[in-house]
């Protein structure tokens, strides 16, 4: 469900892919500090995004350092280090991941769950020591949603605003205290959860009806005008737009403009186009 958050790459400029793939590499790294080397296969464009939106708001430079990886042994890439954004999406992947498995294990039994847990056991105790609410908040709407699945539930935003209040949480962090911001950030997020669902949703119809795996616009029984959600899905995009122009951004506009203004939009039109393309890898 992760990976459809990021940039158009097409149009940034070099430097500007730069400073992405370095938040991009600092999250990397900030998992495997903070969690475990394991679990940096969590890794997504999606909390890089929240990493980069999050940092935005501090007006205080980034720290950037020249770091090699096991990835990339002999060639040294920009990290973004000491940035609470970065350390607090590297938690927050950490618990996203370990949760979506063992929601997964638990409805389908899926041994390959049960190991990726195993991987992340470690990393997720640390994780709760610092967020255990955040935890337990977002286990609560991934219970509601498997309830929904259950239930075989055909309403497309009954699923979605599950998923979008985990999002809408994330976006949240505690040390955001401005009430004004943290509303703003609120609704941000609650769309991208939104739009990341339902666009999900939609990429995995054939493969959900192939398998006979829950999704919702199978559950409806009848089939989505792509005409229909492209508006609806338009109109969320917008409500992320609207969200993003009430926060005082201090730096990476520019990358946080091309996610939310080209990345996603053409995201979706590949894949309302039944055109989807692969991305190059960081």
């Amino acid at each position: 469900m992760f990976g459809y958050v990021n940039v158009y790459q097409d149009e940034l400029k070099v430097w500007q892919y730069k400073r992405f793939r370095a938040y991009y590499c600092g999250l990397c790294r900030a998992i495997g500090r903070l969690g475990s080397q394991a679990a940096r296969l969590g890794l997504s464009y999606d909390m890089t995004f929240l990493a980069i939106l999050l940092s935005a708001l501090d007006p205080a430079p980034s720290e950037t350092e020249q770091k090699a990886c096991a990835a990339h042994p002999f060639h040294k890439r920009e990290n973004v280090v000491r940035d609470a954004a970065v350390d607090y999406a590297a938690h927050m992947s950490i618990l996203l991941m370990y949760l979506k498995f063992y929601d997964d294990w638990k409805d389908d039994k899926s041994i390959k769950a049960l190991l990726l847990m195993g991987l992340y056991r470690r990393a997720v105790r640390k994780a709760k020591k610092q967020h255990q609410a955040a935890y337990d908040r977002i286990w609560a709407q991934l219970e509601a949603l498997s309830g929904l699945e259950r239930q075989g539930c055909g309403e497309i935003d009954a699923a979605a605003d599950c998923f979008a209040k985990i999002l809408e949480l994330l976006f949240t962090p505690d040390f955001i205290t401005d009430e004004n911001q943290r509303r703003a950030l609120a609704w941000l997020g609650y769309n991208t959860g939104r739009w990341i669902y339902i666009i999900d949703a939609y990429a995995d119809l054939e493969k959900d009806r192939k398998r006979g795996s829950y999704n919702p616009f199978l559950q409806a029984g009848k089939a989505a005008s792509k005409q229909d959600l492209d508006i609806s899905l338009t109109y969320t995009l917008h409500n992320i737009a609207s969200a993003y122009e009430l926060l005082p951004i201090h730096k990476n506009d520019e990358i946080l403009r091309n996610i939310l203004y080209l990345g996603l939009k053409t995201r979706q039109d590949s894949i309302l186009n039944c055109k989807e393309e692969g991305h190059e890898p960081l």
